[in-house]
């Protein structure tokens, strides 16, 4: 662990942008990510199964683009956008409410070692700092700080996710947003950022990437991530759709699909014996032969 203060080489500048920077920031992992061109993605805990496979496709294409992935490592899209970058290889920053010690949500713990390995984890708190519900919006503006823009994926009309906007347009970051339906309730802060003229509507990655002129997008990059995966019994593809080249155990299959852990065992094992997954340590992941 690191612990870095203002005065330090190592502290973020674009941290020193914010109204009150962190005084000192504990750090877990690569702290070369500081200096990365980097996109943060953001939405609601109680998130749709539509708004999680969003935030992990835009997570995957942005990472594979080479831009990090910054977001609060909570329940729902956060932890979606984390896993995404590290799917592909990519690179990703947590910034925790809470000290190293005490993680929250208590399910993430593989996901925050899994950051500490191949990404960055970050905490204005010692480790021994217990979860507090007040820390949790405090931590939004390193979130902001540290990243180019945010997208927002997810946000009702009242929400944490909101809070986070503001500082963002405070700050005079770039905002982006997915337009959902008029019916979707989780759909309405980012509607109403976009008729406000707060956010720019986005639908794709490109069209992110080419708010900054210093980054470029690359089609090339991008069709790293076109190999289709192969269709499946129908009451199979929402745990197929989850498998890819990282290892998952069953347990996280059951957190992400709300499904019993039996249910969830008989249908990898007849995806085993397919030959659509195979198991490795840790999991399972694709078998990219079945195509």
């Amino acid at each position: 662990m690191k612990k870095i203060i203002k005065e330090d080489e190592l502290y973020p500048q674009q941290l020193m942008d914010l109204e009150n920077p962190p005084n000192e920031l504990y750090t877990l992992g690569n702290t070369n990510l500081f200096d990365t061109y980097s996109i943060a993605i953001i939405g609601s805990r109680a998130s749709t199964p539509e708004g999680r496979k969003v935030a992990r496709k835009f997570a995957r294409e942005l990472a594979v683009q080479g831009i990090t992935i910054v977001s609060g490592m909570a329940r729902g899209i956060d932890s979606m956008a984390h896993r995404g970058a590290l799917e592909v290889g990519g690179n990703t920053i947590a910034v925790l409410g809470s000290g190293f010690d005490n993680i929250f949500p208590p399910e993430n713990e593989n996901l925050f070692k899994e950051i500490v390995e191949r990404g960055l984890v970050v905490s204005e708190y010692p480790p021994n700092e217990t979860v507090k519900k007040e820390n949790f919006p405090k931590r939004n503006r390193i979130v902001c700080g540290l990243s180019l823009g945010v997208l927002i994926i997810e946000a009702e009309y009242r929400s944490g996710t909101s809070i986070t906007a503001r500082l963002a347009y405070k700050y005079g970051k770039e905002i982006f947003c997915i337009p959902w339906g008029i019916n979707n309730a989780h759909g309405v802060g980012t509607n109403r950022l976009i008729k406000y003229g707060k956010a720019k509507l986005v639908t794709n990655v490109q069209e992110i990437m080419e708010e900054f002129s210093f980054l470029k997008y690359s089609e090339e990059k991008a069709n790293r991530l076109k190999i289709r995966k192969p269709k499946v019994d129908s009451k199979y593809e929402e745990i197929f759709r989850l498998i890819n080249f990282k290892p998952i155990d069953a347990e996280e299959i059951c957190r992400e699909t709300q499904k019993n852990i039996s249910e969830v065992n008989i249908i990898l094992t007849m995806l085993e014996l397919q030959g659509y997954i195979k198991k490795v340590a840790g999991g399972f992941i694709w078998d990219t032969n079945k195509q």
